[in-house]
């Protein structure tokens, strides 16, 4: 199998190597770039070839037993003597056909058929060597693999526009099937005599109709003359296959059409497993959160009935971290992956905590800025769980000093995330009044901070620091204190991505 070469490559070799002008380099490019879907067609090697200077012949892809001269992988300058046919070809601008010394002087079967310029000059040469054929070959073989050389030369040359998904490589499990224009078979390899088998069809294809027989294959009429190719999927019974129409029309040449036949069973069987999967999934993450959301409810209603303000904090506390793990079941019944953005989870954590702890005059800035970052919804919920605390800290302690006559007039606050080689690091940053003067956060015996330290450390292996603001720079601290009376909090977590 020739790798995919980058254009960028090809377009760079041939325009230090060769003497082709810019619209015959964009013709050999064109054809280079089908290079890895006519090398994955069964039982041949396929190269592209041009002149270039100094009387040697680069070539473009992959061939087994082949002298080792690449300049790039899959690209090779070769004397002209090791080649001499194709030089022929390029200096003629006919087709060759016939056998070609490989390593150890073993034959190969050789088809080599010119790239002509719209001017009607040989510019370059595709190569198709078939190693399973030698000069006694039976003679139907031999015209079987020359008739899918032919084809696949016409393939590359005339090509569907705006039709990339015609030229995915194929696998060896996959039927190939060539037809001509009146619909007579002229080529089947064995993929496709077995997956007609299997759909209980008879075996022998080459020489019959291909819409005489049980093939669903109304619309491929249709696709031929509108000169475009199609595909559909069939369903024969409990098999599911692809097909797939690719219309060949070569100039003056004979019109021909490829139809590769693959089996969906195995895949579409998977893909709908996969569907009742996430819907089980989502359904679940659904009830979770009704769950939650239940007990959050409970809770309220004990706080409300509690005579304690010290309780009532408590139990308000407990719906909040059960509202943010609610948050993230309910975002994942919505998506079609087990997946949540960062962004999703702080923006609506945002929304929530600031209804339950500002009025509606109160001026609270708050937002989320940085990457776009993928979580795992395990890891989700962690972030969601530190998240909710780092939000209701800043909410709750960190705003209470910006109050003016009830009213919060300045308040901001950012929090932010970003993905830097493999490490993700999300900040809380506020404006408010800081930590006070003798804060360990080591030493600290609140609730919330020891979940935060505990998921931090133990779940995501990550750090965290908390610091004034006016401290992260020890040589402005003094006057940052004295411009600014709140310097506001800044919490940082890093952990593995």
């Amino acid at each position: 199998m020739v790798m995919k070469l980058q254009d960028s490559e090809v377009r760079y070799t041939l325009k230090l190597h060769t003497d082709l002008s810019e619209p015959q380099q964009r013709l050999m490019r064109n054809v280079v770039r089908l290079l890895p879907f006519a090398a994955s067609l069964p039982q041949q090697d396929v190269c592209v070839f041009t002149m270039a200077k100094d009387e040697q012949i680069l070539v473009f892809g992959h061939i087994k037993d082949w002298p080792q001269a690449e300049i790039m992988p899959d690209i090779r300058l070769l004397k002209p003597y090791e080649v001499g046919l194709w030089q022929d070809l390029l200096h003629t601008g006919r087709s060759v056909k016939g056998f070609m010394e490989r390593k150890h002087g073993q034959l190969a079967r050789l088809l080599a058929f010119p790239i002509v310029d719209n001017g009607g000059k040989c510019i370059g040469g595709i190569a198709m060597l078939h190693n399973g054929l030698e000069p006694h070959t039976e003679e139907p073989l031999m015209a079987a693999s020359d008739v899918l050389a032919e084809t696949t030369y016409m393939a590359m040359i005339v090509p569907q526009q705006n039709q990339a998904e015609l030229y995915t490589p194929l696998s060896y499990q996959d039927g190939i099937i060539i037809f001509d224009e009146a619909g007579i078979i002229l080529y089947a390899n064995e993929a496709a005599s077995h997956l007609v088998d299997l759909l209980g069809f008879d075996r022998r294809l080459v020489g019959t109709s291909i819409y005489g027989g049980s093939l669903k294959m109304s619309w491929v009429k249709q696709a031929i003359r509108d000169h475009r190719g199609a595909v559909a999927e069939e369903i024969y019974g409990d098999i599911i296959v692809e097909q797939t129409i690719l219309p060949i029309n070569a100039g003056t040449r004979a019109k021909r059409s490829f139809l590769f036949l693959k089996d969906k069973t195995a895949l579409r069987r998977k893909e709908q497993e996969l569907m009742v999967k996430n819907s089980v999934i989502k359904e679940i993450h659904h009830r979770v959160k009704n769950n939650l959301q239940t007990v959050a409810g409970l809770l309220r209603m004990e706080a409300r009935r509690s005579d304690s303000d010290q309780v009532k904090k408590a139990l308000q506390e407990g719906v909040s971290r059960i509202e943010s793990m609610a948050l993230v079941h309910e975002v994942i019944s919505h998506y079609e992956e087990d997946y949540i953005e960062l962004r999703t989870i702080a923006e609506e954590l945002i929304r929530l905590l600031k209804r339950s702890f500002f009025r509606s005059e109160d001026n609270v800035q708050c937002e989320y800025i940085g990457d776009s970052i993928l979580l795992s919804s395990q890891r989700a919920g962690y972030v969601s769980l530190i998240l909710n605390e780092l939000i209701s800290n800043s909410f709750e302690h960190g705003f209470g000093c910006l109050k003016t006559e009830e009213t919060i007039s300045s308040g901001s606050m950012v929090v932010a995330g970003y993905l830097t080689k493999g490490l993700i690091t999300l900040t809380v940053t506020d404006n408010g009044c800081g930590l006070p003067d003798d804060f360990d956060v080591k030493a600290s015996r609140r609730l919330g901070l020891q979940i935060i330290q505990n998921l931090v450390t133990n779940e995501l292996g990550g750090t965290m620091t908390i610091e004034d603001r006016a401290h992260r720079d020890e040589m402005q601290a003094d006057a940052a204190r004295k411009s600014a009376p709140h310097q506001g909090t800044i919490v940082t977590i890093t952990f593995p991505e």
